[in-house]
């Protein structure tokens, strides 16, 4: 059952969908004790099937989706399994996204020293547990929650999905005693068919992968699939049953609650599919003490890089590049919303990092997202021999598999390494090429052949609101032929981020012009003893005009080249011999650590320039 970050209704318990399931428990069966999902046998879900489709038949199928619920708390609970040998004391125990605490109470009622917290403080201001219970409950983000005593166990029942995995495997170490139980009860992508569509959950294999790296041990994996399933299968019917009436007892529009619908069909069938899969994990945390004052060497934990301030890179940035670090640029690249990296952390300072930079793209002309590699480092020190154990591999698999590939937020990964870098990837099976940079240049043998260019013109610019307004205009005459490729989104908006928000570095907007007509807008900056032109706006059959007019106009003491990806050259480029064409090493790269397009589909696709760096 998905929940939404916001409440609907003031007066309900309950954020939507939530709000509306115990609406309809309270209705049919004066009861709302749990709202999440619950498992049901083949032959209850036929008694079922049997019941008349009247008032009766409604309530006995909700007291059977109760019945069901409470058969998973019971599965849930005989699982805790926590380890005795702190003291005599009742186990401690945590469950995150505690609800109204009905959990809580069952835990304290077998003996369990029990707590809860949730982001969400309507539901348990409303508990009608008691005082006890009640007592033992707080409003609390899990990100935010501290606890020095630490805990035997800690449960997310249907809660584990609203968080990064890295954010709850990571702060679920801080709270945790050596040797501690984590047990998710949750619902999962399971399976790696062709989905370009990002999903709201994380993928199983990834949460499992990301565990194991990060020292827990899986002891108990179990598939509920099936059973949940049938689950599905009564929920919607009986929420499709009452659907004219769940507006006017939840306090929901009839739009609402027909989307709801849809969705609950959509996700009964994801799991029928086994596109979806209902899981109960146990883990074992390390059996030792994973935060210990005055422990040398201190740990090192995997989290998501936006966790640490900027200035927590500054060392492992300088001695990767021996070049001084640069907190404004670090925020212009990660903290405005772009960011998707991991990073390696000790003592609140990064050791290594795998960066990642969120991009629009159009993937053969559909819009998509693509996460660009950049700042891969890792502390000097720290570094060894390029095995799956060392921090390299760590922070870049975990990236790539929190950010890149099919059902993820990014369909690609994509980046600019040197050669070292790219063959050490490829050897962990992290990376296939895809393409490399080549570097075109006008060939010296030219200039007595562009007379037919008398008529055009460059002239350097500033991108105001006018030129901003007409490089919108070029984007789209371009955006059109380009079909068969992929090619990152290069309209006024990007732009302004990219040439005119960037800290430290100045670029130079030239336009090109045939006659009075505006062609192609341009990017430059000095780049050694050459101009580079980082990128050009035009459509595609203009762009071999404006590139020569370009070289051709800069001055003879300071040459311009331009980089483009190999596989794109003679998309632009005619007649080859008016350029000097060479590679520059830089080869591209594509993820191939998380499931995703087949590298086939990606080679020679990528239209890339030198803009599309985050560096230069």
């Amino acid at each position: 059952m998905k929940t939404a970050d916001r409440i609907k209704n003031n007066n309900a318990s309950w954020i939507f969908p939530l709000n509306v399931y115990a609406s309809l428990l309270q209705t049919l069966s004066g009861q709302s004790p749990w709202l999440v999902y619950g498992e049901m046998s083949a032959q209850e879900l036929e008694t079922l099937h049997g019941l008349p489709a009247s008032a009766t038949g409604l309530v006995s199928r909700t007291d059977a989706l109760i019945a069901a619920q409470h058969k998973r708390v019971q599965r849930l609970l005989a699982a805790v399994q926590p380890l005795s040998v702190h003291s005599e004391a009742a186990s401690r125990v945590l469950e995150v996204g505690c609800s109204n605490g009905e959990l809580v109470g069952l835990l304290l009622s077998t003996g369990f020293d029990a707590i809860g917290i949730d982001c969400c403080e309507t539901p348990l201001a409303n508990s009608t547990l008691s005082e006890t219970i009640v007592q033992r409950l707080s409003c609390c983000r899990f990100e935010e929650f501290t606890d020095s005593a630490g805990f035997d166990v800690l449960i997310f029942h249907n809660s584990a999905r609203y968080f990064l995995p890295l954010t709850l495997f990571y702060k679920t170490l801080t709270l945790l005693r050596p040797g501690g139980q984590l047990l998710i009860c949750d619902e999962f992508v399971a399976n790696l068919a062709d989905n370009r569509t990002a999903q709201p959950l994380p993928m199983l294999e990834h949460v499992l992968a990301l565990a194991k790296r990060i020292g827990f041990e899986c002891q108990l994996h179990e598939d509920l699939t099936a059973d949940t399933h049938r689950f599905q299968q009564v929920l919607t019917a009986t929420v499709t049953a009452l659907a004219d009436q769940l507006p006017a007892l939840a306090g929901e529009t009839d739009a609402a609650i027909r989307q709801l619908i849809v969705d609950l069909n959509d996700e009964t069938s994801a799991s029928a599919t086994g596109y979806r899969k209902h899981v109960l994990l146990s883990l074992r945390s390390p059996n030792k003490e994973v935060i210990k004052v005055n422990q040398q060497p201190a740990p090192v934990f995997l989290r998501s890089a936006a966790d640490l301030p900027p200035e927590a890179y500054r060392h492992v940035f300088e001695s990767s590049f021996s070049a001084p670090f640069d907190a404004d640029v670090w925020a212009w690249k990660y903290l405005s919303g772009k960011g998707a990296s991991v990073v390696a952390e000790r003592d609140g300072q990064a050791i290594a990092h795998y960066g990642g930079v969120v991009r629009d793209i159009l993937y053969f002309s559909q819009p998509c997202k693509a996460v660009q590699i950049c700042d891969v480092m890792v502390s000097p020190q720290e570094r060894g021999f390029f095995s799956r154990n060392s921090l390299f591999f760590k922070t870049a698999a975990s990236m790539l598999e929190q950010y890149a590939g099919y059902n993820a937020d990014n369909l690609l990964g994509v980046g600019f390494p040197n050669l070292r870098a790219m063959h050490v990837a490829q050897r962990l099976g992290l990376y296939e090429k895809t393409d490399e940079l080549m570097q075109i240049a006008m060939a010296s043998t030219v200039s007595d052949e562009l007379q037919s260019l008398e008529n055009w013109t460059v002239s350097e610019v500033n991108f105001d609101v006018p030129l901003q307004q007409l490089a919108d205009e070029l984007w789209q005459q371009m955006l059109t032929e380009f079909s068969d490729a992929i090619i990152g989104v290069r309209d006024a908006d990007y732009l302004r981020y990219r040439f005119l928000q960037r800290p430290g570095l100045a670029y130079n907007c030239i336009k090109v012009m045939q006659g009075s007509e505006i062609k192609a807008l341009a990017f430059c900056r000095d780049h050694g003893d050459r101009r580079l032109l980082m990128d050009i706006i035009a459509a595609p059959e203009h762009i071999e005009q404006a590139l020569l007019v370009a070289f051709q106009s800069a001055h003879q003491h300071k040459p311009m080249h331009f980089w483009l990806t190999s596989g794109q050259l003679d998309r632009v480029i005619r007649y080859k011999a008016r350029f000097d064409i060479t590679a520059t090493g830089i080869q591209i790269p594509c993820n191939r650590w998380s499931p995703g397009p087949p590298t086939d589909r990606l080679i020679n696709a990528w239209w890339l320039t030198a803009g599309d760096m985050d560096f230069l």
